[in-house]
């Protein structure tokens, strides 16, 4: 589910420094060896990050393979380490296996944030009252977006955009920035915030090899702001909804899916071959059409030309073929070679588009509930559930102002 133009850096060029204790000679253990007198808590889902809890305080480790746009890993294992002790307890000492980590005091009060899914975690955790600080104006949520113009909320800067801006972080005094960066030009404005003093959560939610672990991250947001219950509670819902979704699409026969963007130029597809993404369609009882095997080490998608989705593409029985952002294909000799074209079964994704703001809650709530995109792809299909009203997706009309963002 990436954002295939202003998202185009993302994960991908995040540098090996970005983290708190990371580094090829760091002696952080992000899966939790060697900590001794701590015990696991169960993550059903996350990948990405790990949870022990040790007398009163919890240790989180998080790790992740940092991966091009569209591409493949950039270097080894990137690593963190945080430490979450509760306010009313004494702190512990940040030697031994907890050296080099970060220390936040929970829960936290005043919330920095430079992404959607971020603010999606705390509205949907009902903590938004705590924010100090977001990415810019283009907040999907309007009262957040009024608080933001009002002033009330500092702008730090979208971290698929430009590093943090210091001045506004200082001022909005943070107990806590969850951050993601878009390059390694950023990296070094991350050590200056924690220099200053403002601890770092740094996220990777796009890089869990299955969609439903970015619901977890949500549980990691609670164990900061003090609502483990209402997180606990928030995945089980998500993983509910999944699970009746499957069940639904595994009673009827199996048929197949092309999930391919055209990218305007070049003659080049962004098409979805593996991992969270993939799976997403594998679970709707479908073949993902030049689908390859999960490898968390390459991107979900991978870019094709033309030529490759007429050679493997053209039987495929329903096809996505466009994000918000992306260019209307009209070349109507190549689409009248695919069996969806031919059979009506062409969509796209709108991502209900916010009309008061540059947002679309795709990407923003979405992210961490991927069950209602999945039950879009569920009705695209299997034709006998189509009912009911669509989230995010809607046939293609080949008009480039499809009127996207209306529900």
């Amino acid at each position: 589910m990436r954002r295939f133009t202003r998202r185009a850096a993302s994960l991908g060029a995040l540098g090996a420094s970005l983290l708190s204790g990371c580094g090829q000679s760091s002696p952080v253990s992000a899966g939790g060896e060697g900590l001794d007198g701590a015990t696991p808590l169960p993550m059903a889902n996350a990948r990405i990050f790990k949870v022990h809890e040790r007398g009163s305080y919890r240790i989180v480790d998080i790790e992740a393979s940092v991966v091009t746009w569209g591409g493949a890993a950039g270097g080894p294992p990137q690593r963190a380490r945080l430490v979450l002790a509760p306010r009313n307890a004494e702190a512990p000492a940040l030697t031994g296996d907890l050296a080099g980590a970060t220390l936040i005091r929970t829960p936290v009060r005043r919330i920095a944030v430079n992404d959607q899914s971020h603010e999606a975690a705390v509205r949907a955790l009902g903590v938004a009252d705590r924010l100090v600080a977001v990415g810019g104006h283009a907040s999907y949520d309007n009262a957040i977006r009024a608080r933001v113009r009002a002033r009330e909320i500092h702008q730090v800067g979208y971290g698929w955009h430009q590093p943090p801006t210091l001045d506004a972080l200082v001022a909005a005094r943070p107990d806590v920035f969850i951050a993601r960066m878009a390059d390694l030009t950023h990296t070094q404005h991350m050590d200056r915030v924690r220099a200053l003093g403002i601890p770092v959560v740094p996220t990777f939610i796009d890089a869990e090899p299955n969609y439903m672990g970015r619901t977890d991250w949500v549980r990691l947001v609670g164990m900061l702001v003090g609502r483990e219950a209402q997180a606990v509670a928030f995945v089980a819902e998500v993983e509910s909804e999944v699970a009746r979704l499957k069940a639904l699409s595994a009673a009827l026969p199996r048929r197949s899916m092309l999930w391919a963007w055209y990218q305007g130029s070049g003659d080049r597809w962004a098409v979805t071959q593996r991992n969270g993404d993939g799976a997403l369609i594998r679970d709707a009882n479908a073949e993902l059409v030049l689908g390859a095997p999960d490898d968390p080490e390459l991107d979900t998608f991978s870019r094709l030309s033309t030529e490759q989705l007429l050679e493997g593409a053209t039987n495929a029985d329903c096809w996505m073929i466009r994000d918000p952002l992306s260019s209307v294909y009209t070349d109507q000799n190549v689409l009248s070679r695919f069996k969806a074209y031919r059979e009506n079964n062409v969509f796209w994704t709108h991502g209900a588009k916010n009309p008061n703001s540059d947002s679309w809650e795709l990407w923003e709530m979405g992210m961490i509930r991927p069950d209602w995109l999945f039950g879009d792809i569920v009705k695209m299909v299997h034709p006998p559930l189509r009912d009911g009203t669509w989230r995010y997706v809607r046939p293609e009309t080949w008009e480039a102002g499809d009127g996207a963002g209306h529900h």
